[in-house]
């Protein structure tokens, strides 16, 4: 359903603003319309549709919930009236009410309990179970506040303890007296009952004669023996000659004597000496195990578990060791303190290596990665300029030279200055002069190196071979490549 919804978004009906007619009549048209009969108010809790209405009446005497319809006060209002009626009516629970009248037929489906009494003036047809006062047609399942005295015999007679007692005789040993119902018996025993010719009396000697002869007894051999004698079994078991008869020695194993032998003793403090051994099941050692002319170990597990009896915290460096005779022996442990893996100062040789690197590199670094720490290369004196370095692409350095007159402040560049410093050393010990008009030469020669200038680019070359050089714009071009940051 439409709810309200205020079409003046912008609050120009406010005080101090010129409102239109158009404003307002548009506020109302919305209202009229969450309002309207048709597609307005709902009531139902959704949004824009207004709250449940849970009270109705001119006092709010009708409330509904969720639950129950409830009336405001209690045994205040009717349920429609004799002149303007409900329909059906159906509830699936209990109806509880102080009276009940019903002008027409009742159909009742299950059963009828009435804890007070029933009044039907027109009869009841069909079967009652309870108390009834008045006449009855038909049957009656329980008569239980009647007694024979208020029914008439029919040939069906009543019991009587006369006509009960009367009707029992006995004969015999038993006897019976009538008058009080009572049975007696005049207790016998076996002299006075003549023995028959099939089911003789018991007698000790009797049984004792004829256990006897029915039991008996077989040897069929084998060790040991078995007799029977007057009623008494008679067991004597083999003999040691017989028991021992029955063992003989087998491979590896020898039998004299009733004792066995295997050659060496294999008591629980022996030592105990064999050949190969197989072990099926499980194999436990708690003492130190030690290995004697064993070159190749194959194990079947897949993992194999060091220092498994640590229950605690870890402090117990594990791993492998070789050893290796008169040289030093290589280990590959973990190292608890450090929680890593080490194999000490020793290498590791792989054909491929994956995994992050933390340390400087030796050796081809040329596809290394692990070296992407960002540098910055400054550019002091008369040369100034600055260039960044990631770890991962090339660098360019855009520098800017203060002068043309070539006298520059040279810092020790891959050990240029070095050089120089050494051969003005070296010409000032062999009595050569060495000024700042050397350094002003298009070319300077520091033995394997030579830095030349040709129309403004400045080239350094070893062994003949340029490998890097500068120009007027402050560009840096190397033939290999350029590290950022390391050890020199």
């Amino acid at each position: 359903m439409a709810g309200y919804t205020r079409t003046d978004t912008g609050n120009n009906i406010a005080n101090g603003n010129v409102i239109d007619a158009d404003d307002l009549d548009a506020e109302y048209n919305a209202v009229e319309a969450a309002f309207n009969a048709s597609t307005g108010h709902a009531h139902d809790g959704s949004a824009g549709s207004g709250a449940p209405i849970l009270k109705v009446g001119p006092a709010q005497d009708f409330i509904v919930s969720g639950t129950a319809i409830l009336p405001k006060t209690t045994n205040t209002l009717n349920i429609g009236s004799a002149a303007v009626q409900f329909k059906d009516a159906f509830f699936d629970g209990t109806v509880d009410t102080d009276a009940l009248t019903v002008s027409a037929n009742t159909t009742m489906g299950g059963t009828l309990g009435v804890t007070g009494a029933i009044t039907a003036t027109g009869g009841v047809v069909g079967n009652i179970t309870g108390n009834i006062t008045g006449t009855v047609t038909g049957t009656v399942s329980d008569v239980s506040n009647h007694d024979s005295g208020d029914i008439a015999e029919g040939s069906n007679l009543y019991f009587t303890t006369v006509r009960s007692r009367t009707s029992v005789s006995a004969t015999g040993s038993l006897n019976y007296e009538p008058t009080s119902g009572v049975f007696s018996f005049t207790q016998g025993d076996t002299d006075t009952i003549a023995e028959g010719s099939a089911n003789l009396y018991y007698t000790t000697a009797r049984a004792t004669s004829d256990a006897q002869a029915a039991i008996s007894v077989t040897d069929a051999g084998g060790d040991g023996s078995v007799t029977y004698s007057a009623g008494v079994i008679t067991y004597t078991g083999p003999s040691a000659t017989e028991t021992r008869a029955h063992f003989s020695a087998g491979t590896g194993v020898a039998y004299a004597g009733g004792a066995f032998s295997i050659g060496q003793a294999v008591g629980t403090s022996d030592n105990v000496t064999f050949n190969n051994t197989i072990v099926n099941g499980n194999l436990t050692v708690n003492g130190t195990t030690t290995t004697v002319n064993s070159n190749d170990v194959n194990i079947g597990d897949a993992t194999l578990t060091l220092n498994s009896d640590e229950t605690g915290t870890p402090s117990q460096d594990a791993g492998i060791t070789i050893e290796r005779g008169t040289a030093v022996n290589k280990s590959f442990l973990w190292d608890e303190s450090e929680d890593e893996w080490t194999v000490g100062s020793e290498r590791i040789k792989a054909g491929t290596f994956e995994g992050n690197l933390t340390g400087a590199i030796t050796g081809n670094a040329d596809t290394a990665t692990a070296l992407q720490t960002a540098r910055s290369i400054t550019l002091a004196g008369d040369l100034s300029g600055t260039a960044s370095f990631d770890g991962t692409g090339d660098v360019s350095i855009t520098a800017t030279v203060a002068d043309d007159s070539h006298n520059h402040v040279i810092s020790n560049i891959d050990g240029l200055q070095t050089e120089i410093d050494t051969k003005a050393e070296l010409a000032g010990s062999t009595g050569q002069a060495f000024s700042a008009s050397t350094l002003n030469a298009t070319t300077v020669d520091l033995g394997n190196w030579t830095v030349t200038e040709s129309s403004g680019v400045l080239h350094f070359a070893t062994g003949g071979t340029n490998k890097m050089k500068l120009d007027a714009s402050g560009n840096l071009t190397v033939v290999g490549d350029v590290t950022g940051f390391g050890t020199i």
